[in-house]
């Protein structure tokens, strides 16, 4: 099993089964831990046909849709099963026996009803870790709703505190999908605590992650003043109530650079910016000052922000050590040699023929050099040797659940093209 791991790592052994669509709450949890080492085995279902659509478009290139999946799903493997046939289940049910966790991303009961309920995963496999990632939990009068990044966003209060200030504006989603990632987070926080209590307690358990209860519990420090009374709205002051100058200014070429000057860095600031006066005009001289005269500060760092470039600002303040940064798109943030030094930026080969770039992992770890990453499965392209090695099946009953199409494989890893959920 260990072999089917796409990279080395602390998780080694821990055999993961991922019944996740492509939505991250899933697929990005598990996908932290494949890179830990752990065999992630995506459980898949059969395509309607075996016909895999061309995944280069006319330009030579992979497709949006396709470069999308290698960006959530690197160093795992691809099992094609009909979990809703009695042969699919009962090979998943041999998978189970012999796995550390399950990890899902449906609403509640779709896994009774697909016949996986609790009670017959604890049966199976009583050493098992359940992990159920929904918009709203298990419990409570919300928990059949479904949800998405921006709903769950909106209820969690988020949303509340983004935006422009402005009369009537509307609020802002995050440009990441923090409902999704929230949950991924959690979920992946809650495996690796469940595994450490199991080795004490020789038994599985059951993790019921809420999508809204992670954007809950990410407002940490705001609840008690907000259960006192305080109310956090969206202001419209570049720093809130806190640090100034603060936010997005325009730069001389037309680009947006971003201050983030505390107390600390006021006097550098201001000596960089070219007006070291400035800490000595008595509207600016103390914090409380120059947020009593935010407008006036503003008016005149965004004056003073027109002298250079964006790229010349970056240089002045990591030369003068105060926080200040262009705004770049992603490609530009990728390209960064910071970024690209740490391995945030990495490149493998995979099946179309081509390499392809994804993002790396933060997880720095000693004794874990990295050495690359493993490319994302096509579609059942593991079947055969999963059910062969791992559940145990003969060649002759691996043949006989394609022929009902209870489970599938394609002769090359090369069919990127899957169904929306299991």
């Amino acid at each position: 099993m260990a072999a089917l791991a796409g990279v080395a790592g602390p998780l080694r052994g821990t055999l993961i089964l991922e019944l996740c669509g492509d939505e991250p709450s899933g697929t990005f949890g598990t996908q932290i831990l494949a890179d830990l080492g752990a065999t992630v085995i995506k459980v898949e279902r059969p395509p309607a046909t075996d016909a895999a659509p061309r995944p280069v478009g006319s330009d030579g290139k992979i497709r949006p849709d396709i470069a999308y999946f290698f960006g959530l799903n690197r160093n795992k493997r691809s099992l094609c099963l009909d979990l809703k046939s009695q042969p699919g289940r009962d090979a998943f049910l041999r998978l189970a026996a012999g796995a550390d966790v399950i990890y899902d991303n449906y609403r509640p009961g779709v896994l009774a009803r697909l016949g996986l309920d609790a009670a017959t995963l604890a049966q199976t496999a009583p050493r098992l870790i359940r992990c159920s990632v929904s918009g709203f939990g298990h419990t409570g009068p919300w928990s059949h709703v479904p949800a998405y990044d921006a709903t769950i966003q909106a209820l969690g209060g988020g949303m509340s505190l983004t935006g422009t200030g402005e009369p009537d504006a509307a609020p802002v989603r995050w440009g990441n999908p923090i409902g999704g990632i929230g949950g991924a987070f959690y979920a992946v926080i809650g495996i690796l605590a469940a595994l450490l209590q199991r080795d004490v307690t020789q038994h599985g358990s059951a993790l019921d992650i809420a999508l809204l209860d992670a954007q809950l519990a990410m407002h940490g420090y705001r609840v008690p003043p907000a259960m006192s009374g305080r109310s956090y709205a969206v202001e419209p002051h570049r720093g809130g109530s806190g640090a100034l100058p603060y936010g997005p200014f325009k730069a001389g070429d037309g680009r947006w650079f971003v201050l983030g000057i505390t107390n600390q860095f006021w006097a550098m600031a201001a000596q960089v910016l070219g007006h070291p006066e400035w800490t000595q005009d008595p509207r600016f001289a103390t914090e409380a000052l120059r947020q009593a005269n935010e407008h006036a500060l503003n008016e005149q760092v965004a004056q003073a922000m027109l002298a250079a470039s964006a790229d010349e600002w970056q240089r002045r303040f990591v030369e003068a050590r105060i926080p200040g940064a262009k705004v770049q798109s992603v490609q530009e943030a990728f390209d960064h040699p910071h970024v690209q030094l740490r391995d945030m930026l990495v490149s493998f080969d995979h099946p179309v023929g081509r390499q392809l770039k994804v993002a790396g992992s933060p997880v720095k770890l000693s004794g874990h050099r990295f050495t690359g990453f493993r490319h994302a499965p096509g579609l059942g392209a593991d079947t055969t040797a999963i059910l062969a090695s791992l559940a145990g099946l003969p060649a002759e009953q691996i043949e006989q659940l394609g022929h009902t199409r209870s489970a599938w494989s394609h002769p090359t890893d090369d069919h990127y093209d899957r169904p929306s959920v299991v």
